[in-house]
């Protein structure tokens, strides 16, 4: 493949990941307006009627990794970083190599840190593994994250394994349990890259060799949860009553014009800093935190006075929001209340990353951010 061949496949590649991220329920308002929210209220409310099939536990990897073979067949194995870089090969095609780009970022700070040197070293060893794992034919990559190095210790008749935040336990006599015995390291895969940088789901998960590299298979929900739909209907009747004011709201092009084409953006970072503050007053205090933002003072006058003249849609949205959140909030403790072969825990305390909800219209993330996000973004890294 030829540099400027790649280089196009690389801007895919990160266009695509953008449009391929999985929102937060409470989010997708943001992006499709008020039609979006209804989307993901028909979505919950058929969890309790069969939907509750398309929900799978939504693993907490690390780090995020990028492997398979390029036109020429060579083996590539790096994470996203040494994927996107610029100004170094980050697509190791060695086992020395990848450890060698991990040694080397910061300047070579990493060399005195014994922890990162011990990650390098794990990484320099699952190399042979994923390659023998990748048939030789097959031209492609695929990104996931890592869940293990090695095959996790047995705890209480449970392998035992934490990559990040969540700390799993898999009941060793599960069909999961039984793989994961046979495997040396794992991997939950969320997307295939074709060579021309098409994305989609993982297609075949049978298409690796041996058993040395486990690819995790969706795990889902053992039954219907329990489904508030008193609240999911206050939710559906803000919605409906102010839908044309979310909208307007919303609008891309008048947002264009405006010169704000960000908004959504600014909105969801906003939404994701009251992880940190406490996910009260959600949308009462947006001015006192666009004031300290990134956001330039000019675009800051120009937001407050849109809002203003959109206040009916802007309190709408923002009810929709919080109540969504409380419903889905439910949902999620539901789901983890029915326990099964995967027990999930944050800091000694049960609960996970959440779970994933497919959707012909994009998959929607259901998890919990007063207890996953906030200590995700409290983690020292």
């Amino acid at each position: 493949m030829k540099y400027r061949d790649i280089k196009l496949v690389e801007s895919k590649l990160a266009l695509q990941e953008a449009e391929a991220r999985i929102q937060h329920a409470e989010d997708v308002i943001f992006w499709e307006g008020s039609a979006g929210a209804l989307r993901v209220l028909e979505s919950l409310r058929k969890l309790a009627d069969g939907g509750h099939k398309d929900v799978t536990i939504k693993w907490d990897g690390s780090p995020a990794i990028i492997f398979g073979r390029d036109e020429n067949g060579e083996f590539i194995l790096t994470d996203k970083s040494g994927f996107g870089a610029t100004g170094y090969d980050g697509k190791s095609k060695s086992a020395d190599d990848l450890e060698q780009m991990f040694l080397n970022r910061s300047g070579g700070k990493n060399r005195e840190n014994p922890k990162y040197v011990a990650f390098a070293a794990n990484m320099k060893a699952i190399f042979p593994l994923f390659e023998a794992a990748v048939p030789e034919d097959y031209r492609g990559l695929f990104k996931g994250d890592l869940l293990y190095y090695n095959t996790p210790p047995v705890k209480e008749k449970n392998y035992v394994f934490k990559p990040n935040i969540v700390e799993y336990a898999v009941d060793v006599n599960s069909d999961l349990g039984k793989r994961i015995g046979k495997s040396k390291t794992g991997v939950v895969i969320h997307r295939q890259v074709a060579s021309d940088g098409t994305e989609s789901p993982l297609q075949d998960a049978d298409i690796f060799q041996g058993t040395d590299v486990l690819v995790v298979p969706p795990i889902t929900t053992a039954s219907a949860p329990e489904v508030p739909n008193d609240v999911l209907d206050r939710v559906e009747q803000v919605v409906k009553k102010d839908a044309a004011g979310i909208d307007q709201l919303l609008n891309k092009n008048t947002l264009q014009q405006q010169q704000m084409s960000d908004f959504a953006k600014i909105l969801y970072t906003y939404t994701n800093s009251k992880v940190d503050t406490g996910l009260t007053n959600i949308g009462g205090d947006f001015a006192k935190w666009l004031s300290t933002s990134k956001v330039s003072d000019k675009k800051k006058i120009k937001i407050l006075d849109y809002i203003k003249a959109n206040q009916a849609g802007w309190n709408a949205l923002w009810e929709t929001v919080s109540t969504l959140m409380n419903a889905k909030d439910q949902i999620i403790a539901s789901i983890d209340a029915q326990g099964g072969d995967v027990k999930q825990s944050i800091g000694g305390q049960a609960g996970g990353e959440g779970y994933v909800l497919a959707h012909p219209g994009g998959d929607i993330k259901l998890v919990p951010r007063s207890t996953f996000s906030a200590a995700n973004r409290a983690a020292t890294r």
